[in-house]
């Protein structure tokens, strides 16, 4: 009986207390909370693609400078061919002209596009990007 009366009493107390803070306190902070949620959710979005956009330059910088096809005769050892061009800024223009040279050689030769990252200057220089050095070149094939 004392078990009981004590069981009540809680159960009672706590419902007023849950009553009150429903009342006075979380509806307050619901409402509230409803004004932001727009603000939030703009937030989350600005802060994705910040992210992202960071990840992107990131990967960006990694490219390569520029391009160069490398020719590999049927032995497997790498040749020049005099006339041919092999050095490009774009991945796309690289490729394009590997396709060609491979349609105009036949099996022949082998054409590979590599990425560098140093770009060359004139015939016997090749400029480093990292340390921005001008250094010669021992042989003319960079």
């Amino acid at each position: 009986m004392l078990f009981d009366f004590i069981i009540g009493t809680f159960v009672m107390a706590f419902g007023l207390a849950y009553r009150w803070l429903d009342q006075n306190v979380i509806s307050y902070i619901l409402i509230f909370i409803r004004g932001f949620e727009h603000a939030l959710v703009m937030l989350t979005v600005i802060a994705f693609l910040l992210l992202t956009i960071y990840i992107m330059i990131k990967h960006v910088k990694r490219l390569p400078k520029s391009y160069r096809i490398e020719i590999i005769d049927i032995f497997g050892k790498k040749t020049v061919i005099d006339g041919l061009r092999l050095q490009f800024l774009t991945y796309d223009a690289a490729k394009s002209y590997s396709e060609f040279y491979a349609n105009l050689y036949g099996k022949r030769y082998l054409f590979h596009v590599v990425g560098r990252n140093r770009i060359v200057g004139p015939v016997n220089e090749r400029t480093d990007l990292l340390s921005r050095k001008k250094t010669r070149s021992p042989n003319r094939d960079l």
